[in-house]
Order: structure tokens, then C-alpha cells, then sequence
């Protein structure tokens, strides 16, 4: 271990080459647009440079995609905050507490929040990623489809804690999301599912017009022309964007928590960055002093997401340098770019390349401290859609939305598709539904299916196969406690008044 960190010394020094600097601060700023801009996301701002990067030098080109990737995860929050809308499906669950921030008047402190938590996670990430890089590669090869199969099981049990004040609206909002899941062709057999003869919907449906249509168009929908929250908006002033340090310190728990959360999911191969963010806030909710204002609009619900989005970012990169195996889309699209410029991702590349890896996750490190300032400097920028009224601002926001919309395939129908789901997310919302549980069956609901699926037909149909792991059983027995335990506590809850009378608030004198 101690050789780790004096190899990341030799890196940091490396990676301070102008050449290699410059290609940080390009890749920062794109990353931080493309995160801001809803639609888009990670993969599609790696995926879009990764013919310009590998035109660099070989290591300036990763330093460069590596940037845009975590720059990338900064960005989501802005636009998840301001307008309602994730950026991608990881900044999900910072609209929940974000946007009610937003309206009511602390769009500032929310920002500033998440610009500290991006920034507490992606160094906790840094730092657990230098230590443990190779050792916790070697751990999470054994989380097979079993393994899989029960994480996946255990992050869709938390809608238990996710799912708002109606526990059976929430159950109807998650199959609803499972059902959506399956659109498409079968993993397996690949024949079409719900396709309804279109074959647009034989890929699925995109996340990125569930998440526009739901969150944010179901949003403007519900906005009336002249609110309260105009008046509330243009209370907002940009100093308010640094990091409030009072404010960082008291959510230390979420932003470590978060953090750690984040990283270890983050390593796993499939969980990605969007599961790490669920958990973590859920955790936070669950042993938080006042879970009552989760939802509307507590930082700790800002903190512990955004410290995990940012933290799992560099979990993900521990499978794909490590192991030659990526742990999501985006670290997919890296990896290419380490096979175009002649590099083979794996355990000997630790040992053959030994200088870039740490040379690589050197640029890591000024990224993340560099994406501290570049975001309070160019935050300001994209934050003046808090100024303008909803009136002028909503038309303009909804031309950019359906273009980006377009670019996806450059077919009306996937427009048509967003503006659906505008509609049903504004019929939710007037019928009190809760949508988290929606997106968390959408995005986890294939993994899920291919898990359970891949498993079956390896064992030949046999069921007792997923209790044979001791890491899934683990995981089962925190699932089975994360749904009782509420249900056991809520019914002693209301049955201690009757068994013990002296717990029976007296009245009068």
C-alpha cells in the first residue's frame, strides 16, 4: 500500500505536464455542459470526444475522457436543481430535495452543497481508489449473477424508504417501472417485448426521455404562468454558490457515508453510479435526526447523493484498469479508448504501464480539485435560468429539451415519447405518486432480469442456486431487515399507547 501512494506521487508530478493539464481543463468544461445539458450524460460526453481525444498524446487523451466523465457528474446537479431535470439518470435523485431547494428560494445553497459534495466524494473515491485499487478488483470478481441478482433485489427493496407517504402507490409506481424495463428486445431470446409494431421501441426506451418527460416537462406542465416561486427565484444571488462550510460540515455524516456508499457500489460491475446515489440517500433518510424533511428539501438529501455520484465515478474505474472488465456505459466508452491507443485494460496493466496508470489517476486528482473552481466559476452561467420567469424560461428550456430529444435517433417519435411521459409524470403528480420508484424499476429492472435469467439457465432452472453464495444470502437478510424492520417498528409504534398506559398522554390537569 505504501508503494501505491509513492507511485501516485511520481503521477501527480507527471500529470502536471501543460499538455496533460490543458487536456484536464478541456475535458472539465465540456463534461461539466454535457452533465448540465438534460439528455446527455456521461457516456454520450465521452463517447462524443473519443475521436478528438485520441488524437492527443495517449495519456492526455484518457486524462482528457477521464475529465469529461467526472466533470460530467459535477454538471448533472445544476440543471436537476434549477429545472427538475437530471442531467442523467445519476443525478436522479438530487431533484428530489434540489428542485424543492430551488423553490423555495435556495437554489444558491443547494448548488453550493453540491459543488462541496462532489468534491468530498470524488477525493474520498481518489483516495480509497489509490489504496485499494487492486485489492478490491480482486474482491469484486466474485460478485457473480447471484451476487448481482440480490444487490439488484436489495436496491429495488428500497422503495420501501423511497417511496413517499403510500407504500401500495409507490408498489404500483415501481412495477410500472418494471414493466417499462422490459420494453424491447429480450436480452436473451431477442425477440421484441411490448413493442406495440413500433420498431422504435426494439432498442427500449431511453432514460433520458423517461427522465425529461417525467421530471421535468411533468414539471412545466404543472407550473402555473405567474407563481409565488418567481418571487422566491429572484432572492437568489451568486455569492451564495461557494461552498458553505457551515453548512458542508453538518452534513459530514451524509458526505461520508455517501462517499463510502458510492465507492463500493461504484466498483461492483453493472451497479453503477445511479444504484450508489439510491442507496446512499436512502441510507441517509433512514438514520437521519429528521427524515421527515427528506423530500422537501433537506441539504443532507443534496449531500449524500451528489457525494456518491461523484465517488462512484472512480469506483467504476477499478474493474475496467484492473480487470479489463467496465463497470458501466461510460467506463465502456473509456475503455475503448484505452484499446484505440494500444493498451490492453487488465491486471498486467499495472505492471507493463505502470508509469501511465499512475500518471492517469494523478490527472484525477488536479481534475477534481480544478472542477472545484471551474464549477463556482462557470455555475453562474448556467444559473441565470433562475433569474428569468418561468413564462420565458419554459418555452426555451423545452426547444433545447426536444432538439437534444431529437439528436438521440433524429425521430419525431422519440419526442412524441417525452412529451407522453410529460403527461403521465404530471398525472402522478396530481395523484400523488411518487416517480423515484418508477426510475428505480426502469434502470435497475433489466440488470435484475438478466441476472435472475443468466442465473436460472446456468443451473438449470433451479431456484435454491441463489442461496448457495454467502455474499447473496448476506445481502438478502439486509433486504428482508430493510422491509420488516419499518413495518415492525411502525406497528409498535401505534401499539404502545394500549400495552403500556403510561406512555398515554394525559389531559388536564
Amino acid at each position: 500500500m505504501f508503494e501505491a501512494w509513492g507511485l501516485l506521487f511520481n503521477g501527480l508530478a507527471a500529470a502536471s505536464e501543460p499538455s496533460i493539464l490543458l487536456a484536464i481543463f478541456i475535458g472539465s468544461v465540456i463534461g461539466l455542459f454535457i452533465g448540465a445539458l438534460p439528455g446527455l450524460g456521461p457516456t454520450a460526453g465521452v463517447a462524443i470526444l473519443l475521436p478528438v481525444a485520441v488524437g492527443f498524446d495517449g495519456t492526455a487523451a484518457i486524462a482528457a475522457l477521464g475529465a469529461v466523465y467526472y466533470g460530467a457528474q459535477y454538471g448533472g446537479a445544476v440543471t436537476a436543481i434549477l429545472l427538475g431535470i437530471p442531467g442523467d439518470a445519476s443525478a436522479t435523485m438530487t431533484v428530489i430535495d434540489g428542485y424543492q431547494l430551488a423553490k423555495q428560494g435556495k437554489a444558491g445553497p443547494a448548488l453550493g452543497i453540491s459543488i462541496a459534495a462532489s468534491f468530498v466524494g470524488g477525493l474520498i473515491g481518489l483516495l480509497l481508489l489509490t489504496a485499494f485499487a487492486t485489492t478490491i478488483a480482486r474482491a469484486a470478481i466474485a460478485f457473480g449473477p447471484i451476487e448481482m441478482t440480490a444487490l439488484m433485489i436489495f436496491s429495488l427493496s428500497l422503495v420501501s424508504v423511497l417511496g413517499g407517504r403510500d407504500p401500495l402507490k409507490a408498489g404500483v409506481s415501481l412495477f410500472g417501472g418494471l414493466w417499462i424495463g422490459t420494453i424491447g428486445l429480450d436480452p436473451i431470446m431477442g425477440v421484441p417485448r411490448f413493442e406495440f409494431g413500433s420498431i422504435y421501441l426494439f432498442d427500449g426506451i431511453e432514460f433520458s426521455i423517461l427522465a425529461v418527460g417525467l421530471f421535468g416537462l411533468a414539471e412545466m406542465y404543472a407550473t402555473a404562468p405567474v407563481s409565488e416561486d418567481e418571487t422566491n427565484r429572484a432572492r437568489f444571488r451568486f455569492r451564495e454558490l461557494l461552498p458553505n462550510v457551515r453548512e458542508t460540515l453538518r452534513c459530514w455524516r451524509e458526505l461520508i457515508s455517501g462517499s463510502l456508499i458510492g465507492f463500493f457500489v461504484g466498483v461492483l460491475p453493472g451497479a453503477g453510479a445511479t444504484a450508489a446515489t439510491m442507496i446512499s440517500y436512502a441510507f441517509a433518510k433512514r438514520f437521519a435526526k429528521h427524515p421527515e424533511r427528506f423530500g422537501k428539501g433537506a441539504m443532507e438529501g443534496v449531500a449524500a447523493p451528489e457525494a456518491a455520484n461523484n465517488s462512484a465515478s472512480y469506483g467504476n474505474m477499478i474493474p475496467m484498469f484492473a480487470l479489463g472488465i467496465p463497470g458501466s456505459g461510460t467506463t465502456a466508452v473509456l475503455m475503448g479508448g484505452l484499446l484505440m491507443i494500444g493498451l490492453q485494460p487488465g491486471p498486467m496493466l499495472f505492471q507493463t504501464q505502470s508509469t501511465f496508470v499512475w500518471t492517469i489517476f494523478g490527472s484525477f486528482y488536479i481534475g477534481n480539485l480544478a472542477l472545484v473552481a471551474i464549477t463556482i466559476l462557470l455555475t453562474p452561467i448556467l444559473a441565470t435560468a433562475a433569474f428569468v420567469k418561468p413564462g420565458f424560461l419554459f418555452p426555451a428550456v423545452m426547444a433545447i429539451v426536444m432538439f437534444g430529444i431529437y439528436s438521440i435517433d433524429n425521430s419525431m417519435f422519440q419526442v412524441l415519447l417525452a412529451i407522453g411521459f410529460g403527461v403521465v409524470g404530471y398525472i402522478m403528480m396530481k395523484l400523488d405518486y411518487p416517480p423515484v420508484p418508477l426510475v428505480l424499476g426502469m434502470i435497475l429492472g433489466p440488470i435484475l432480469e438478466r441476472g435472475i435469467r443468466r442465473t436460472l439457465i446456468g443451473s438449470d432452472g433451479d431456484v435454491g442456486v441463489f442461496f448457495q453464495s454467502p455474499i447473496a444470502l448476506v445481502i438478502f437478510a439486509l433486504t428482508a431487515a430493510l422491509i420488516i424492520l419499518p413495518w415492525w417498528m411502525n406497528r409498535r409504534a401505534r401499539h404502545a399507547p394500549a400495552d403500556h398506559p403510561e406512555l398515554t398522554p394525559k389531559v388536564g390537569p
